[in-house]
């Protein structure tokens, strides 16, 4: 089996290291020696470069390409691999690691990388916002808006994420949007729209505990606009009884919604972009072949 491993020397806490890119090359060419495995391995030199890192390994024949990094890196070399018979691993290494920690993924990066050498390659569902594909969390609005003032900060980190959050949530304004969720008309100003293809955003934080990526579902999440103090009050839901009925938030499952407003602050794991008018959202039933435990 040919193998490609994609790095991004940058992600996680560890990535401010100056060592940290040599350390990971060096681990994973010890690993593809000692398991025999024809390997290339790739390092990350911007955003972006990860898919086209993944494209260049899918092309030469490569059966399995394995990102290690965050959400956003896996994102990035999972889109190359959408549709095609390749399988892609993962070696968590981010901020908050949300598609690993949902779909069990060791967090030590030797243990994630045997797996992904040796695991089983099973279909999941792969989602759609707009023209973007995402694995684990999409959303709309002010999760939206805090990843963008997250990734221009350059800092990494669960402390660093939840204090941009707090300082945000004091000035947000809520758009309205109209929602339209497999027929189902709702219209409002709205807090956060999110769907979950797995179930967290990450470090533990839960978006919605029955999100299962293998199900041909996307499990949406909508919050009511609010003052602050409201949303502070709500967002104890993401850690502490995550599907408990809390006033403001509603559930439902989708596979396909359409989303209408005049400011669409929108993210895909965690890499966000901006838009209006319309934007649709669907799922994709198996569409791409991912390394989890047995």
């Amino acid at each position: 089996m040919r193998v490609g491993i994609v790095i991004n020397p940058k992600s996680g806490a560890r990535g401010r290291r100056g060592d940290e890119a040599e350390a990971r090359v060096a681990l994973a060419r010890r690993m593809v020696e000692a398991k025999g495995v024809d390997a290339e391995i790739a390092v990350t030199a911007h955003a972006g470069h990860g898919a086209s890192l993944a494209a260049g390994c899918l092309s030469r024949g490569a059966e399995l390409v394995v990102a290690w990094g965050g959400d956003g890196t896996v994102n990035e070399v999972a889109g190359p691999l959408v549709g095609s018979s390749a399988a892609l691993g993962i070696v968590p290494s981010g901020s908050g690691d949300g598609l690993a920690r949902g779909l069990r993924v060791p967090h030590e990066p030797e243990a994630a990388l045997a797996m992904a050498l040796t695991g089983r390659a099973r279909p999941m569902d792969v989602g759609y916002l707009g023209a973007r594909h995402f694995l684990n969390v999409a959303g709309v609005g002010f999760d939206a808006a805090v990843a963008a003032a997250f990734n221009e900060v350059g800092r990494r980190g669960a402390l660093n994420y939840l204090a941009r959050s707090f300082a945000l949530v004091w000035s947000y304004r809520a758009p309205a949007y109209q929602l339209d969720f497999d027929g189902r008309i709702h219209t409002g100003a709205r807090f956060v729209v999110a769907f979950a293809n797995a179930p967290q955003y990450g470090n533990g934080l839960v978006l919605d505990s029955g999100a299962d990526p293998h199900d041909g579902w996307l499990n949406a999440v909508v919050c009511d606009a609010g003052p602050a103090l409201v949303q502070l009050w709500r967002v104890r839901r993401l850690a502490f009884r995550c599907d408990a009925p809390a006033v403001g938030v509603y559930r439902a499952r989708v596979r396909h919604a359409r989303l209408a407003s005049d400011e669409l602050i929108c993210h895909v794991d965690g890499e966000h972009f901006s838009t209006s008018g319309t934007i649709d959202v669907r799922v994709v039933d198996g569409g791409i072949r991912v390394v989890v435990p047995a």
